[in-house]
């Protein structure tokens, strides 16, 4: 008999495309269920390439928009890429995240209704997320250890010269992007689980007009592949509450490490040859 998981993390995890290697999913699942679920949605008829933008009520909403646009945290945040603010509709946004995990020591936001406009913001564009980790300096070793229970925990490097490096803790922002011609939910996928839960569609945004799979963000290997992301049947947001298309599961928590070395090195420039001049 296997141990009960002391402190589970619930996990939810679209079945009906391929699956990746993961060791958390328990290998006594049903069989039949991913045959059932790819039968599903096979037989669908959705519209992957309309238009996610509400565009009515981006234009109501515009004062308040450009009163977000002004942070100089977003601005960081969306650095170097081709970004707008907006309101979109979850149902239309397609997703590249394979599992959702919900923590029950973690606090749960309230869903206001579609008509609280102001509480939707702060939603959308949240203060920056508290940085919470476990900092071990291992001087033998000559290192710095940084444990979070955070996945999204990340160093960034700064414009600071006396601190180059901060630690991150995700982005606090609900953020979607357009990419070859489809739209697709970047940032803000618990959010959106919990808000199409509670029969709320239409949210404020960041909208980035991702150029390449890397401003998309779907780069990891826990994400669906990009054919997959661009096939003809693609997974959508709201798959996630349809249990013709999800397994749920307990797993283990997960500690997130991020490993620091210090060094110390001494070089010399090379000469610099003058034209004209000889060296």
């Amino acid at each position: 008999m296997m141990p009960p998981i002391l402190n589970p993390i619930r996990t939810i995890e679209l079945v009906a495309w391929d699956f990746d290697e993961y060791r958390s999913r328990p290998e006594t699942i049903d069989r039949e269920r991913p045959v059932k679920a790819r039968q599903f949605v096979v037989q669908r008829q959705l519209d992957h390439s309309s238009s996610a933008l509400c565009e009515e009520e981006t234009q109501r909403l515009r004062d308040t928009l450009n009163r977000q646009q002004s942070r100089l945290d977003l601005h960081a945040e969306m650095m170097g890429l081709d970004w707008s603010l907006g309101v979109v509709d979850l149902r239309r946004l397609l997703a590249f995240q394979r599992r959702l995990s919900f923590n029950a020591r973690l606090p749960a936001i309230t869903v206001p209704p579609q008509c609280d406009w102001d509480r939707l913001i702060e939603i959308a564009f949240a203060s920056p997320n508290p940085v919470s980790c476990v900092v071990v300096h291992d001087a033998d070793k000559k290192m710095v250890i940084l444990q979070s229970s955070n996945p999204n925990m990340r160093l960034r490097v700064t414009q600071d010269p006396a601190a180059p490096i901060a630690v991150h803790a995700g982005s606090p922002f609900f953020e979607v992007a357009q990419y070859a011609g489809r739209w697709f939910l970047r940032d803000g996928y618990h959010r959106a689980y919990k808000l199409l839960r509670a029969g709320v569609f239409r949210i404020p945004a960041v909208i980035v007009g991702a150029r390449t799979l890397e401003e998309l963000g779907a780069v990891q290997p826990q994400f669906f592949s990009e054919s997959v992301l661009l096939s003809e049947h693609p997974p959508f947001v709201s798959d996630f509450l349809n249990d013709a298309l999800i397994i749920e599961y307990e797993r283990h928590p997960i500690v997130k490490t991020l490993r620091i070395t210090l060094e110390e090195s001494i070089t010399f420039p090379l000469p610099i040859e003058i034209s004209g001049e000889q060296p």
